[in-house]
């Protein structure tokens, strides 16, 4: 498996079963077993056509023993006995929000999740840090010509330490010290610009486009 994103996905899991949300073709459900990341784990997908896609993966790799192929919508057909992994990635981050709010499973469980938002990142971490999850890790990886943010997060219970201002929303937990890493802050702090910039022009949101001016400034200081 040669995809940086999933890659990435698989460096945070930690536990013994893990449930691939929306598995497309299943390389990842095999590369974490096959690796011995995790010992057993469920593909799951809300169609049919990337499921018949991950059975023919499993079938090939020889894991239909340790695999499970489960046509479900999000997390709503997974039973939660024994998993200790949900990696949601490729997805909007609304759409990631709206699955892991439905699944209470996870706060009682302390599930490790793995999250990797193509969209609306900003969305997912305010959502997570209202409900009581606290982002632990992010792994910045560059795709094609994008840089995504990998976030491993577990239910706490209370609001994080760390402040849900625009820089986290935006910038997240992503480490300076990497390549990658700068260059997600770095890309994220060109998109507050952007905004920023584009609501100056307009006088009933000069506020907010201030405000995305500093928070940009702010991101910058941290590659500094």
């Amino acid at each position: 498996m040669n995809d940086r994103r999933l890659l990435a996905c698989a460096a945070l899991c930690k536990g013994d079963k893990a449930v691939d949300v929306g598995t497309d073709h299943g390389h990842l459900a095999a590369y974490l077993v096959t690796e011995g990341i995790c010992s057993r784990c469920v593909a799951c997908d809300i169609n049919e056509k990337p499921l018949n896609s991950a059975r023919k993966t499993i079938a090939e790799t020889g894991l239909t023993d340790r695999v499970e192929i489960l046509l479900s919508d999000g997390l709503d057909s997974v039973a939660p006995d024994g998993v200790t992994d949900v990696i949601i990635a490729g997805m909007g981050g609304e759409l990631i929000a709206e699955i892991v709010g439905r699944a209470e499973w996870l706060k009682e469980n302390k599930v490790n999740l793995v999250l990797q938002p193509m969209t609306k990142w900003d969305h997912l971490r305010k959502r997570l840090y209202e409900d009581g999850f606290e982002v632990t890790k992010e792994i910045a990886c560059e795709e094609g010509r994008f840089v995504y943010s990998v976030m491993q997060a577990v239910y706490i219970g209370r609001q994080p330490d760390y402040p849900c201002d625009l820089c986290y929303l935006y910038g997240g937990r992503a480490d300076p010290n990497t390549a990658e890493g700068r260059k997600y802050l770095c890309v994220q702090a060109d998109r507050l610009e952007r905004a920023g910039e584009g609501m100056l022009r307009s006088a009933e949101n000069r506020e907010n486009g201030e405000k995305m001016l500093a928070a940009a400034t702010e991101l910058r200081k941290l590659l500094l």
